[in-house]
């Protein structure tokens, strides 16, 4: 009789503790900033959800449909220094990227390499906004369509700021191979 209680006592509390749910795993470090008290963690699938989705609307030049994934007062740097503020002068010099390709006889693709989401630790401080985004990285190869073009191909490098479903920051820089 008293194996029969420990063992059900035994039960019980291996019951209550499977029962028990986990801590919530922390999100660990992976990198730093200099001159910040921030560091570097893995970002959010959210993120990289709203660059496919980006990606996939200027992949079809849906010119509409990728203002609505750009913030107001938005912070846009192309390869070539232009610097677009607004979601209209974003469009404005994609437009003019794809009839500057198209011209050159070639088509306005690329294959989309890959993309990851990094984010900064809470600094602690509202002021501060660089801690409530992620930043997606992400690579893109093209590749000239035009027999006659000098250039192998271009490995295009970009980082989308996503702050709530908008880009808020965006930087692009480019690779040109030569053949």
């Amino acid at each position: 009789m008293k194996n029969r209680i420990s063992i059900a006592a035994l039960i019980c509390a291996l019951t209550l503790v499977s029962c028990v749910p986990p801590p919530p795993c922390e999100t660990p470090v992976n990198g730093f900033l200099t001159g910040t008290s921030k560091q570097i963690k893995m970002g959010n699938e959210d993120a990289v959800n709203v660059f496919k989705q980006l990606d996939i609307a200027w992949g079809k030049l849906d010119y509409e449909k990728m203002k609505t994934f750009i913030s107001d007062d938005a912070y846009l740097s192309f390869d070539d220094g232009f610097v677009a503020t607004t979601p209209q002068e974003f469009i404005d010099k994609i437009k003019t990227e794809v009839a500057k390709t198209q011209a050159e006889g070639n088509n306005y693709e690329w294959t989309t390499n890959f993309a990851f989401a990094v984010a900064h630790t809470d600094d602690g401080d509202d002021e501060t906004k660089g801690d409530v985004g992620d930043w997606v990285n992400a690579q893109f190869t093209s590749k000239p369509t035009n027999p006659d073009s000098e250039i192998d191909s271009e490995v295009i490098y970009e980082y989308y700021y996503i702050v709530e479903g908008k880009v808020n920051f965006w930087n692009q820089f480019k690779k040109t191979i030569k053949k």
